[in-house]
């Protein structure tokens, strides 16, 4: 079985492009993998949901879980080599303390989180998940 970030390989070289087949292969990943599929109602897309209240500024994809809940995730489509900083997940974390969500979610195509990116994610008031597709 292939891993997720075998994947990152067959995506568009545009960062663009590449950024929007990688939330469309999230939103698959979590309607779809044994981890996830119990755990969730429905996936959207940001643009999709009809709560959305703007532009995409941080928040790639919502989830409702089956509490329910709503989750903010963000999908990077980042070089495995690649470590994301602070810089990377700012406005993520800016967009998603919002009431409504109650559970934050980070996918990437790399496992590297910078120190800073580490020590800010940690001290979140919310609870927050990273799936690294390019774990092994």
């Amino acid at each position: 079985m292939a891993h997720l970030g075998d994947l990152r390989s067959r995506l568009d070289d545009d960062r663009l492009r590449r950024g929007k087949q990688f939330e469309r292969i999230c939103k698959w990943f979590l309607t779809n993998d044994p981890l996830y599929e119990h755990q969730v109602r429905r996936v959207w897309l940001w643009d999709e949901w009809p709560g959305r209240w703007g532009a995409d500024a941080g928040i790639d994809l919502v989830v409702e879980d089956r509490e329910p809940g709503l989750w903010a995730v963000q999908a990077k489509a980042y070089d495995p080599a690649y470590s994301i900083t602070k810089a990377d997940v700012d406005t993520f974390l800016a967009e998603s303390s919002r009431p409504e969500f109650s559970y934050r979610l980070l996918i990437a195509t790399t496992n590297r989180l910078g120190s800073t990116a580490r020590r800010t994610l940690a001290a979140q008031e919310k609870a927050d998940g990273l799936v690294a597709a390019g774990r092994s």
